[in-house]
């Protein structure tokens, strides 16, 4: 039985699934690292530590882990993190960060498009202009592949969904690169592919449904038993329900 679809309403249920594992924690003061590296160069590295070390030890703070005893983790998921940063200050990729800063725009990723009645979050974290084309820049924290599958690629697209809507963007889907800037195993890679018209109807189609299911499975009175289980154990390994869903 899904305890955690059972008893949406619960207040414990609601409380355990904002559970994360620290690493996940420590990837998102990465990202907020990252960014203020971006918007700051002069930035020191032990404020960069601190913005890191300040996310993960609010979220023990606050109850969010899954660990037990999370203390004994904070340290290496800290150093771990820092390398990643130091790495992508240095890499070649990253060549947009040695432009004027009027080359590069950071965007509010909480800022929500309104599609189909629903909020959704697109947005990219930079908008970096390369001579007559737009750069849309997704910064992922970990990425099993280089190149996105199919199902990631039309997320990224979701991106252009957010530049159709935003009348400051004047620029054309033809003339607009999507670009993830992610970590995979020990480096940072840079996947890009130019956007099309095609690609931005693609991902559309793709949240409306996923808006359509997911309105439908809040109005769900049949037997949860016949719902989709996920289709390896790999996909339930840092869910904070891999206990009680069974």
């Amino acid at each position: 039985m899904l305890k955690h679809v059972i008893s949406a309403n619960d207040n414990v249920v609601k409380n355990k699934s904002r559970k994360m594992r620290i690493f996940d924690y420590a990837r998102s003061g990465l990202r907020e690292a990252l960014l203020a590296r971006i918007e700051e160069p002069e930035i020191s590295i032990e404020e960069l530590r601190r913005i890191v070390h300040r996310n993960i030890l609010r979220a023990i703070v606050a109850g969010e882990v899954i660990e037990k005893n999370p203390h004994n983790e904070v340290e290496q998921a800290l150093e771990l993190m820092m390398h990643r940063l130091l790495l992508f200050d240095s890499a070649p990729l990253i060549g947009f960060k040695r432009r004027s800063d009027e080359y590069i725009m950071m965007i509010d990723r909480l800022q929500p498009l309104l599609l189909d009645g629903a909020r959704q979050y697109g947005a990219p974290d930079l908008i970096v202009r390369n001579g007559s084309r737009l750069c849309l820049v997704r910064l992922s924290m970990e990425i099993p592949r280089r190149t996105p599958d199919e199902a990631t690629k039309l997320e990224l697209g979701s991106m252009l969904l957010w530049a159709e809507r935003n009348p400051l963007i004047k620029n054309e889907p033809e003339d607009i690169d999507v670009v993830r800037i992610g970590w995979l195993g020990t480096r940072w890679v840079k996947w890009m592919h130019r956007a099309s018209r095609n690609w931005s109807n693609q991902s559309r189609s793709m949240i409306s449904m996923d808006i359509e299911q997911m309105a439908r499975l809040m109005m769900f009175e049949g037997d949860f038993k016949k719902l989709p289980a996920a289709s390896s154990n790999w996909r339930c390994l840092n869910c904070p329900f891999n206990a009680d869903c069974h």
